[in-house]
């Protein structure tokens, strides 16, 4: 059984600490988490945890098990 989280947001990220927490956590488990970013905000955090610039690390320095997280800007796909 594998599982996708689709999440779509306008905003940015509160709380990146637990995030990164809770994304390293569910890398260990059968699962894909995709964001996708409407509207104009500063999405600069989702690139973060996107992990394609670097390995995504837990507050403690725990790295992800796997890449799970793909962010989609839809402002740059909305034609």
């Amino acid at each position: 059984l594998y599982h996708i989280l689709l999440i779509l947001t306008d905003g940015v990220v509160t709380d990146m600490a637990d995030t990164r927490e809770a994304i390293v956590r569910a890398s260990y488990q059968p699962m894909s988490i995709i964001i996708v970013g409407v509207g104009n905000a500063d999405f600069t955090d989702m690139q973060i945890l996107d992990g394609d610039d670097g390995v995504l690390r837990s507050p403690k320095g725990e790295p992800v098990l796997r890449d799970i997280v793909q962010f989609v800007p839809f402002r740059d796909f909305k034609t």
